[in-house]
């Protein structure tokens, strides 16, 4: 008599593994999509940031040699000699700023949401 019951024990333990299996399935699915979500859209833009810096780098130095020689000279006396190294430290400053404000928004967010 004490077969039959463990043998329905058995098949009771099967099915609350598989609900559970299921339910932790279905959470790690959407977490992982929503990540990966995530991280395309932010590798996305810090691309689409650091493409807009090599691009400003490039027209500061394509202005300075398609000037007059009275001209750039001129310039030249007012410009600093690392003017490109500069601009390009204030602008990743301000872009590793905005990743960082990103992240915490996007970690707060994430809290916030159901997860199911």
């Amino acid at each position: 008599m004490a077969l039959p019951a463990l043998l329905g024990m058995g098949a009771i333990i099967s099915f609350f593994t598989r609900i559970v299996e299921w339910f932790v399935t279905r959470i790690a699915s959407r977490f992982t999509s929503r990540l990966a979500g995530m991280l395309v859209w932010t590798t996305l833009y810090i691309t689409l940031l650091v493409a807009l810096a090599s691009t400003f780098a490039l027209i500061i130095n394509g202005i300075s040699a398609s000037l007059p020689s009275e001209l750039a000279n001129g310039m030249g006396a007012v410009k600093p000699d690392n003017l490109e190294a500069c601009i390009a430290a204030i602008y990743s400053s301000k872009v590793a700023m905005w990743v960082f404000q990103q992240k915490k928004q996007l970690i707060d967010w994430e809290q916030g949401r159901p997860v199911l």
